[in-house]
């Protein structure tokens, strides 16, 4: 088992979500009131500027993860800005539910 873990600029949080939903994620973490700092991010928020971000948190097996990963990434290049966003998939040790 893998985690993702989507960091995305809040204004794409609910694009986010209907994907994983329409991807039948069965359950998800989504922290809100996030804050993150990038020298890279342009557009709206300007350069080196604090932006507001969502983070979300999905286990599942790596090759969907990756999936799901990628269309997070196409959706975000049709953007006509650069929104921020940074994804990181890990393993998982040990899951208790």
């Amino acid at each position: 088992m893998k985690l993702l873990t989507i960091i995305i600029s809040s204004d794409l949080e609910e694009e986010v979500g209907h994907l994983l939903a329409d991807r039948k994620v069965d359950c998800y973490v989504k922290l809100t009131e996030a804050l993150g700092i990038s020298h890279s991010c342009e557009g709206t928020i300007g350069e080196n500027m604090p932006w507001e971000a969502t983070v979300f948190l999905v286990s599942g097996e790596a090759s969907a993860l990756e999936e799901t990963a990628e269309d997070i990434q196409e959706k975000v290049k049709a953007k006509d800005y650069k929104p921020c966003l940074r994804m990181m998939i890990q393993p998982v040790d040990k899951v208790w539910a």
